[in-house]
């Protein structure tokens, strides 16, 4: 009897499953001209500079500058949907190479409707391909959890300071 029973209520929770429909993945638009871009995928978007300005020269100067409330004029800018933010990315080279990415974030405020400054903080550091210059870099900036946003930078300059980095962007899919 209690067999029965177990199948009847298996066959009833059967029954009352909804079927699982597989979701395409939204595609990922892809906007290019000669100064600037624009990847969109997975609600978010990433706006940014095909010349982008290197501000910064040394650790110091790119850490203090990220840390502070006001914006930075960004040479990359993440616009995520979830969690609403603002994620917005500049540039240090250093005398040896080294390609050194500081990050500003603002979180949307509900009350006032405002993204306000959340923290700033240097993300990462790349070392160039080549061991002279004009160096290379490969940055990878995340997206959307499976949208992988690649910078190929390569330097616009063959001497230090670097003051520029011509950014060709691609999604990795």
């Amino acid at each position: 009897m209690r067999a029965w029973a177990a199948r009847g209520a298996l066959a009833l929770g059967i029954l009352d499953a909804s079927p699982t429909v597989a979701v395409a993945p939204r595609p990922i638009v892809v906007t290019l001209d000669a100064q600037r871009f624009e990847i969109s995928g997975e609600g978010n978007s990433a706006p940014g500079l095909r010349r982008a300005p290197v501000p910064y020269e040394s650790l110091s100067a790119l850490g203090a500058a990220v840390r502070q409330a006001e914006p930075l004029a960004a040479a990359v800018r993440v616009v995520r949907a979830v969690p609403a933010q603002v994620i917005d990315y500049v540039f240090c080279v250093t005398e040896d190479g080294v390609l050194v990415v500081g990050q500003q974030l603002r979180s949307l405020d509900a009350a006032s409707g405002q993204y306000v400054f959340t923290e700033g903080d240097i993300k990462r550091a790349y070392p160039a391909l080549e061991a002279t210059s004009p160096w290379t870099w490969i940055v990878d900036i995340p997206l959307g959890r499976e949208v992988p946003l690649i910078l190929a930078l390569t330097a616009m300059g063959r001497a230090w300071p670097i003051l520029a980095v011509a950014v060709t962007p691609s999604v990795a899919r």
